[in-house]
């Protein structure tokens, strides 16, 4: 069980990364040795979950474990769509889902009010880097302590708006506010005037596995506003983890 533990801390460590990644940058992530890191990959890498680089002798996900995503993504939107639907209907704001995609969260499915089109950054296949909104804060203060350092080193904490986090001390305070209320408010940093207030999505292995949120303007989702949504948010999400326990 432990070998099994293991091998799946280092494909997940890989779905988290956008480069492929030498032996000792996935031990140090995971904080296992060298030796157990090599021979896990080899296993992993002959069943084809695993892609090892003949030139640079540095590891990404196989095709195997790409499909997987890919099915997984294909099914998740669907299932998640009611739960957005009602997200929508109480905030009167875009609703969204979005999941972990290497250094970044990308958007996977979106719901928004027929007169209130909030189409910017949030679109379905968009990518945003994890510091700069709500969704990827959340999905970045659920992850293991290493990881968060990893990516937040190796993807960097540029700046989208004056109001953007670029500090590691200030982010990472952040997000240990964010696993202890249970949510995240995105206050324009990714988008000027644009305000966004997500909530984790987990698993049924508890992990968290995607971010529900809802974004709109400013001028409507003022900060008393977004207090009084943080319950709505929070019973949603957590009915959508239960569904995913089927999943």
């Amino acid at each position: 069980m432990q070998s099994v533990e293991r091998a799946l801390d280092i494909l997940e460590f890989l779905s988290r990364s956008e480069d492929e990644l030498g032996v000792s940058e996935i031990g140090q992530a995971t904080g296992l040795a060298a030796g157990t890191v090599h021979r896990l990959l080899g296993t992993l890498a002959s069943r084809g979950y695993v892609h090892k680089n003949a030139r640079t002798r540095r590891y990404g996900l196989g095709l195997k474990s790409l499909t997987m995503a890919i099915t997984t993504r294909e099914r998740l939107a669907p299932l998640a769509l009611p739960f957005l639907e009602e997200l929508m209907r109480v905030s009167r704001e875009s609703a969204n889902l979005a999941i972990l995609e290497g250094n970044t969260m990308m958007y996977i499915e979106q719901v928004c009010p027929p007169s209130r089109m909030l189409r910017i950054f949030t679109e379905p296949g968009n990518r945003v880097p994890l510091h700069s909104s709500g969704t990827g804060k959340v999905l970045l203060a659920y992850q293991p302590p290493r990881l968060i350092d990893f990516i937040v080193g190796r993807a960097g904490l540029t700046r989208q708006t004056a109001a953007t986090i670029t500090d590691p001390g200030q982010l990472r305070s952040e997000l240990r506010n964010i696993r202890r209320d249970g949510y995240a408010v995105d206050h324009g940093e990714q988008e000027e005037g644009v305000r966004c207030l997500a909530a984790p999505v987990f698993g049924p292995d508890g992990e968290i596995f995607a971010s529900i949120s809802l974004s709109g303007p400013a001028s409507r989702l003022t900060k008393r506003r977004i207090e009084g949504l943080v319950p709505d948010l929070k019973r949603i999400a957590a009915d959508l983890s239960r569904a995913l326990e089927t999943f």
